[in-house]
């Protein structure tokens, strides 16, 4: 099992508007908006208590699909302020080839195979800044694109 236990994922608030997708989200995700300061910091305290009730969460660091020619977008501080904070370890994984599947800016599902690579944990203890290990992460993370194209 990848991620074994029960586990939350964040979800933009904009995945509500979706058919069906939205209704699923609603009930099996924490919903952020991420133009509200407030809806933020909400979906940063739910997120922690999630975790303080044992359930792992799942946030996907670049904040939006992909839309570049980089293998990786730069990744936004959030996850990792919230495994420092909380001192919990990352899991990094990578998803290749949902792109071609689920075309950015479309709804259009396509059937088709993706694989999934899950990388060594990376422990937080003892760490107090964010920038070491977001950085961190995103190389391991891009290493592991490239290594599983």
């Amino acid at each position: 099992m990848l991620i074994p236990g029960e586990f939350r994922p964040l979800a933009k608030k904009e995945l509500l508007k979706i058919p069906v997708f939205g209704l699923i989200a609603r009930g099996a995700t924490v919903i952020v908006d991420r133009s509200s300061g407030e809806s933020r910091k909400r979906s940063l305290d739910k997120l922690k208590n999630t975790l303080a009730e044992g359930i792992s969460i799942l946030l996907f660091a670049e904040g939006t699909q992909n839309r570049s020619k980089e293998i990786l977008q730069p990744f936004k501080d959030g996850a990792f302020r919230l495994a420092v904070d909380t001192q919990m370890p990352v899991l990094p994984m990578v998803v290749i080839g949902a792109g071609r599947l689920m075309p950015p800016g479309t709804i259009n599902l396509r059937p088709g195979l993706v694989k999934i690579v899950v990388g060594p944990e990376i422990s937080t203890t003892g760490m107090t800044e964010t920038i070491a290990l977001k950085n961190h992460t995103f190389e391991v993370m891009k290493d592991m694109m490239i290594k599983n194209s």
